[in-house]
């Protein structure tokens, strides 16, 4: 009985992480397209080695001739890459700063009335956005 239990609250704790973790990858590719970010699918075998290359889910910056070029994997969630240059990549730290103000402004809100506000909960700062 002590197992089954165990086991049953194992699973509902991955199950739980399963699902923050698809919530954090959504919330990140969404701002990377909102930025302008092109999604590229992991369609031949030479995009396949470089989503096994990459840190999943991180933003890299990559010389590319006399450009930077911003590069996001997902090896997981969509499997393909996110691509943007120097517009896009300031464009996407302009819409993350607007998310921080916007969950700062909520905090300020909510603990000014003490009361619980939904919007404080969800996603506002996606992880990997900043370029290595």
């Amino acid at each position: 009985m002590r197992f089954a239990y165990v086991a049953a609250l194992a699973f509902v704790s991955l199950a739980a992480c399963a699902a923050i973790d698809r919530q954090e990858a959504a919330d990140s590719e969404q701002l990377l397209e909102a930025a302008g970010f092109r999604q590229l699918p992991a369609n031949t075998p030479a995009r396949e080695e470089g989503l096994k290359e990459l840190r999943p889910r991180q933003l890299f910056a990559r010389a590319w001739g006399d450009e930077t070029r911003y590069v996001f994997a997902d090896p997981d969630h969509c499997r393909c890459f996110y691509v943007g240059g120097e517009k896009e990549y300031a464009q996407l730290q302009q819409l993350r700063q607007a998310r921080l103000d916007e969950h700062n402004r909520l905090v300020t809100a909510d603990e000014s009335d003490r009361t619980l506000n939904g919007d404080l909960w969800g996603p506002w700062k996606p992880e990997g956005l900043d370029a290595q």
